[in-house]
């Protein structure tokens, strides 16, 4: 985090927050959280849950029904059926009949579509069966199998249920607010899309959709699900180039250009999972979704909720990552960031990991004491199994979770351990190694060559430019840490990704991705940061 941070102030140095690519993720993100803002301002603050409410839904929401049903394509058919029904017919001899007998669901209050889950909880008793009701296109007539209820629940199964009851009123409340704002909200406004260049963007992804067509059925694989990607959207305005300043939609208070609109389809994705789905419809439902984000996000900018400390303290967080990435990039791309670091002078001062780089792949215990190192390593030469005794022993918390595996990992990235270990063959076992963290035992189970020799070659050059600027920024702000502080913050080596659902319909990541960076510590004059 102080690497990304220090690397963020070098960005904006360097101004690359006004590299096109940065602004567009930036505006991108922020467009995002401001809809969001909107969001919670005129729905989810207007919206409130009543105990009164909970307690009334909390028996259904514990009492898990079984329903079997038929399905029917038109109102006619479904009346056939029913009729039959009315008749004596019995329902699950006639679901076998039509196919159907796999047509049952046990479900609980919550997962069934509203009208059917009023139906089943206020009017069916067990056995019975209810007249036709549509749901979208089809037409279901449903039996109520079975119910059953649950008794006896602990505290905290009552309360975890009342936080589930909470939560579902809540979504259908806000639903049905969402409904009445945006009713109200788009009364009288309109935004024209200009038709040629429309035209010109339709004919440019159809191109690409029947392409990527003909090459996967000449490969014989599977054509659907087929997504027009980044790269071809790129490609695109490569075409375009022409059209791309020109606006593509036109209203009263703002427009947006084609390169713009371009932008927010590759941001959507443009995705065709069947050959139910054509071009022109995908992309006219992606228009749609835009068109309507663009009136929200203008009235979110014009009631100034990106000036909001919600918005402002999340976009500090992206910008932060944005500009981080732009310097990566930048020492990637040229491996001489400037005079002072160049990579030429660095490989003079620096010996780079020598021998052969291998993608490894070791089962390793690490211990603090050498005398339990020892009677490990013999354990593991007489044939105990070393996952064990790294579940049991090994103080690494992740490497106990995973029987001490670790990999697979480029072996110059792991030191010296990982030096030794491509040199060793497959099932070796070594140690006791010292290093900074303990004494460690390892063995190779597995090690290949890797398949991105460009990126090997240039890792050890990147690394140590990289690492060099990090740690000449921490001199240079005076950074710091608190070796109490940073010890009491309690990690978890569960690797997790959180996705952060936002208002109208979008999401991202709760939080940037961040890359493990902390071998700039041994490049730092001042030796106050502790290693991690």
């Amino acid at each position: 985090m102080i690497a990304e941070k220090l690397l963020a102030f070098k960005g904006l140095e360097l101004g690359l927050d006004k590299d096109p690519e940065i602004q567009r993720a930036i505006q991108q993100t922020e467009k995002l959280l401001v809809l969001d803002a909107l969001y919670k301002q005129e729905i989810k603050n207007k919206v409130s849950v009543s105990e009164r409410e909970i307690l009334e839904a909390l028996p259904k929401y514990n009492t898990e029904v079984e329903l079997h049903y038929i399905i029917a394509e038109t109102k006619e058919k479904a009346d056939s059926l029913w009729n039959l029904l009315k008749g004596g017919e019995d329902f699950d001899s006639l679901m076998v009949k039509l196919g159907q007998k796999n047509n049952s669901e046990k479900l609980r209050w919550g997962e069934i579509y509203e009208p059917i889950e009023k139906i089943v909880y206020d009017y069916l008793s067990v056995g019975e069966v209810y007249q036709p009701v549509q749901v979208d296109s089809l037409w279901y007539i449903i039996k109520l199998a079975g119910k059953s209820s649950k008794f006896g629940l602990s505290p905290d199964e009552i309360e975890s249920a009342k936080s589930q009851v909470r939560k579902i009123i809540q979504e259908r409340k806000e639903k049905q607010r969402f409904i009445e704002f945006v009713n109200e909200f788009g009364k009288g406004k309109i935004l024209k899309v200009d038709a040629h260049l429309l035209k010109l963007l339709y004919r440019e992804i159809n191109n690409i959709v029947e392409k990527k067509k003909y090459v996967r059925k000449a490969e014989n694989v599977s054509v659907y699900p087929l997504a027009v990607l980044r790269d071809d959207f790129l490609d695109i305005k490569s075409r375009l180039a022409g059209f791309l300043d020109q606006y593509f939609l036109k209203g009263d208070s703002f427009n947006r250009t084609l390169d713009y609109v371009i932008d927010q389809l590759s941001f959507k994705g443009f995705v065709l999972h069947s050959d139910r789905q054509s071009v022109s419809g995908v992309l006219n439902g992606l228009l749609k979704t835009i068109i309507n984000e663009e009136f929200l996000a203008f009235e979110g900018y014009r009631r100034g909720l990106d000036k909001s400390p919600e918005v402002l303290k999340d976009m500090e967080m992206w910008r932060d990552a944005y500009l981080a990435y732009a310097v990566k990039k930048l020492v990637l791309d040229s491996l001489k960031f400037n005079r002072s670091i160049s990579a030429e002078e660095l490989l003079k001062s620096y010996r780079p990991t020598t021998g052969d780089i291998w993608e490894i792949k070791i089962q390793e215990i690490l211990v603090n004491d050498i005398d339990l190192a020892d009677s490990l390593l013999n354990l593991v030469k007489s044939g105990y199994d070393m996952g064990e005794l790294a579940r049991r022993f090994s103080k690494r918390e992740i490497a106990r979770e995973n029987d001490g595996i670790i990999g697979y990992v480029l072996s110059n990235q792991l030191g010296e351990i990982g030096q030794i270990a491509g040199t060793l063959e497959i099932g070796e076992v070594y140690g006791p190694l010292y290093t900074e963290e303990g004494y460690s035992i390892f063995k190779l189970i597995d090690k290949r060559k890797p398949k991105d020799t460009l990126f090997v070659v240039n890792y050890d050059t990147f690394g140590v430019v990289l690492n060099k600027l990090i740690a000449s920024l921490a001199d240079e702000y005076g950074v710091s840490v608190k070796p109490e502080i940073l010890k009491a913050v309690e990690v978890t080596y569960i690797n997790t990704i959180v996705v952060r659902f936002l208002g109208f319909n979008n999401r991202i990541l709760a939080v940037p991705l961040l890359e493990r960076n902390v071998d700039w510590l041994r490049f730092i004059k001042k030796k106050n940061l502790p290693l991690p």
